[in-house]
């Protein structure tokens, strides 16, 4: 069963990077096992065509302590060149589906 996440895109703006939700799941760190494997992901947005992108998963998930007590927080998420994370900002408050599966 290929890794699925449906739900509305929530955006949690801080210091530093905003952090990408879809409901209460962090985007990244839901698809970080994907991080370097050549990936095919399907997105379906309530507003919008489906859209495919193919290339390679560049996915980093970060949380923890800073040196002064606060949580820190740091996100990326990309399939070659394209910024998942910034096309999905576009969309905040939007109900989304996406889809990912390996290229073999």
């Amino acid at each position: 069963m290929m890794p699925a996440l449906k739900g509305i895109i929530i955006i949690q703006k801080m210091k530093g990077p905003n952090i990408l939700y879809i409901d209460k799941t962090a985007l990244a760190k839901y698809f970080i096992d994907f991080d370097g494997e050549d990936v095919q992901m399907n997105l379906h947005l309530q507003k919008s065509q489906s859209q495919e992108y193919k290339g390679t998963a560049e996915i980093f998930y970060f949380e923890g302590k800073d040196g002064y007590g606060g949580n820190k927080f740091a996100n990326d998420f990309y399939i070659d060149d394209q910024d998942i994370l910034e096309l999905l900002e576009e969309h905040e408050g939007e109900i989304v589906e996406l889809v990912v599966e390996l290229i073999k």
